[in-house]
């Protein structure tokens, strides 16, 4: 399926008595599976989801087709739907006068639709919607009918949608500032050691972090730090491992894995292996150092942490 080039496509909706309640997620698995006597589409959610359980009280979406400017609104809609956090904060949108429904500016097309049937298959669901009406391009960002090129993925080493436009926005630069957090570091170095050994992945990660930052000099000064790095390589390397040993190493969620790892999600961690007169001297920013704390965890001793 990797070598199929597919379309990204986001989904959003709202609470009919409560608009401002709005999400959106990045689907998977979007087709096109009839036109008479009525348009239908289908495209898959993972279950159990808070934009699942949004759908099925709603009963009316969107479901937008990205253009290839795009790929921070994916990235926007890829995570997790976090309680009390709005997910369209940075992100160009506007209601539907019709059913008040967000619509992403600068998309190729939005479908308004409404719910069709729902079955369940596995742990996701498999949604077909009617299509009531069509904007083509509506909403772009001149203002005009935008006929831009659609945001595609295939033919990568990483699986699923998130992940595609996440290292993508990665790779090119091209991804906000503003999401380079710790976990998208995490995220970053977990997309490689998945793919390959540690010892292929490592300098891929390094140059990478480097090449970032460089690519964005004039947002914050940086000094890079062998040790810090070397550090996080360790740890998520041994998580994967684990999961491989535990019959994980296909699975594509990166959410569902720092859940198994809460101790990945902690950015001061290293303090308690590391002291700061450490991690502050010439030394580790140019190699390498063990810590002189206590020594790294093994691979039990992370999964044991992380329960």
């Amino acid at each position: 399926m990797r070598k199929v080039p597919q379309p990204v496509v986001v989904v959003t909706t709202a609470r009919p008595e409560n608009p401002e309640y709005r999400r959106g997620i990045t689907v998977s698995s979007f087709t096109s599976i009839a036109l008479h006597p009525f348009p239908l589409i289908s495209f898959c959610v993972r279950k159990p989801s808070r934009a699942s359980d949004l759908l099925h009280e709603a009963g009316q979406f969107v479901v937008q087709v990205l253009s290839s400017h795009q790929v921070q609104q994916s990235l926007a809609f890829s995570s997790p739907n976090q309680e009390g956090v709005d997910q369209f904060k940075d992100v160009p949108f506007y209601s539907d006068p019709q059913t008040h429904n967000p619509v992403l500016m600068g998309s190729v097309g939005a479908m308004h639709c409404s719910t069709h049937n729902v079955f369940v298959l596995g742990d996701h669901e498999l949604w077909v919607a009617k299509v009531d009406r069509v904007d083509h391009g509506v909403g772009s960002m001149r203002g005009t009918r935008d006929e831009s090129e659609p945001l595609l993925y295939h033919d990568r080493r990483y699986h699923g949608v998130g992940e595609e436009v996440f290292m993508q926005a990665f790779e090119d630069h091209t991804l906000d500032f503003r999401q380079w957090t710790h976990r998208a570091h995490v995220r970053m170095a977990w997309n490689y050691l998945r793919e390959m050994n540690q010892e292929e992945a490592t300098p891929l990660i390094k140059h990478g972090i480097e090449s970032y930052y460089k690519a964005n000099k004039d947002k914050i000064q940086f000094v890079y730090n062998e040790t810090i790095t070397g550090f996080y390589i360790d740890l998520i390397h041994k998580a994967v491992q684990k999961d491989k040993l535990s019959g994980r190493s296909e699975d594509d969620d990166f959410f569902e894995f720092l859940e198994r790892y809460p101790i990945l999600k902690d950015r001061k961690v290293i303090k308690d292996y590391y002291s700061r007169e450490l991690l502050d001297s010439d030394d580790s920013r140019q190699q390498f150092i063990e810590p002189d704390l206590q020594p790294l965890p093994t691979v039990q001793q992370l999964a044991n942490e992380s329960k």
